[in-house]
């Protein structure tokens, strides 16, 4: 069966989601830099708290463009869609993000490159377990009844 012809490439959703790694990334290291800067001063809070305050942030940022820009030819663009889409996506980037803990490891193990570009090596990888992840399962792509139809003849 065709394609439809209104759902943008795989290869421009991919282009868009690197896009959206790069704002999100922006927005969690400007929202870290103000807590750390204006709102926390002790040790936990600018090293623990600040940052993970930072990281979902960026992720909820990267959401909404996800939503709004990437698939959003793939969701109901309600409130209850938006809303019940959050766990999966945050599920998502949390396994991504394991995965590029893992690789930054291994990759520093075998071949004794230093932190940022092992971190650099990884986050390729993860990164596109992270789009792959999205594509196929928080954004899956809904069949038809007709298509459905058509590929059980």
């Amino acid at each position: 069966m065709k394609k439809k012809y209104l759902e943008p490439s795989i290869f421009k959703r991919f282009i868009k989601f690197t896009i959206r790694g790069l704002i999100g990334t922006a927005v969690d290291t400007a929202v870290l830099w103000v807590l750390t800067t204006y709102a926390f001063k002790t040790y936990l809070t600018k090293y623990l708290l600040a940052p993970s305050i930072s990281f979902e942030v960026g992720i909820l940022v990267g959401y909404v463009i996800i939503y709004f820009w990437i698939w959003n030819h793939r969701v109901l663009n309600n409130f209850k869609d938006f809303i019940r889409r959050i766990p999966k996506y945050n599920l998502a980037v949390l396994f991504s993000f394991g995965v590029k803990l893992i690789l930054l490891n291994v990759i520093q193990q075998i071949f004794h490159f230093e932190v940022l570009i092992c971190n650099l090596i990884a986050l390729f990888f993860s990164g596109f377990i992270n789009f792959f992840t999205n594509e196929k399962i928080v954004f899956k792509e809904k069949k038809t009844v007709v298509e459905d139809l058509y590929e059980n003849l």
